[in-house]
């Protein structure tokens, strides 16, 4: 599979239909694997370039972020760029390029969409109340996640903590964490709050907390590197939110 530069619309030569071409032959090659399987992951890799185009259109420079997706080459190339010592001519020639990009890169993604809806609709995310966790009690914005395979029946336990703080260079931001907890029994069994109950005993959670339960079934066979199962995350990450 082909890869493409973050700043593949600047390099020379700045002529539409060059740009046209090296989009086209990177969406033809990333497409010829293209399925349920790899939907997600294509589409993040589609979102980027995305990004990086609506940014430059917004600030007519390549921003913070572009900056950290580029290699030693490219970082070079930027420090040289100045798009305001363009001409006139080549200014409106990148502004159409990243139109005419924005407008492919768009209607590739409704192409990836209606793949990713074929694959969300084998996720199930629900919450669940146990006896051994209190409605009433003030929320923690923390708990318990199980992930089932349908198929064969194996879990995988996670305690989540929302609204996490994270410090990075683009200023503070909250991300959910999901530390694993490793089980010694690894299968479904009897039902979630017998499974919750075991999960409790086997965790270090203090005995006045109790954290609220999620679910997330995936209706596929799957492991650990599967699109489904970082999907799955995602949407759990995207529910508690």
């Amino acid at each position: 599979m082909k890869t493409i530069s973050p700043i593949w619309f600047l390099k020379n030569p700045i002529d539409p239909e060059h740009k046209e071409y090296v989009l086209l032959d990177y969406l033809k090659s990333i497409s010829k694997n293209l399925n349920s399987d790899n939907c997600y992951s294509i589409l993040r890799s589609v979102s980027k370039i995305i990004k990086v185009l609506n940014d430059f259109r917004q600030l007519k420079k390549p921003s913070e972020h572009t900056l950290k997706l580029v290699n030693k080459e490219d970082l070079k190339f930027l420090m040289d760029f100045r798009f305001d010592r363009l001409s006139t001519d080549e200014q409106n020639e990148i502004i159409n390029i990243i139109e005419a990009s924005l407008e492919t890169l768009y209607e590739y993604s409704e192409i990836c969409l209606e793949l990713l809806k074929e694959e969300e609709s084998k996720i199930k995310v629900f919450k669940i109340q146990s006896r051994y966790n209190n409605e009433s009690e003030k929320s923690v914005n923390s708990g318990i996640l199980i992930i089932r395979n349908m198929i064969t029946d194996d879990i995988i336990a996670y305690y989540w903590q929302g609204a996490v703080t994270l410090k990075t260079s683009e200023g503070n931001k909250e991300i959910c964490v999901l530390k694993r907890i490793h089980l010694k029994n690894k299968k479904y069994s009897m039902n979630y709050e017998f499974i919750y109950h075991e999960i409790l005993e086997e965790f270090s959670i203090e005995k006045k907390v109790s954290p609220e339960l999620y679910v997330v079934e995936i209706y596929e066979n799957f492991d650990e590197n599967s699109e489904i199962y970082k999907l799955a995350k995602e949407k759990f990450i995207e529910t508690i939110s």
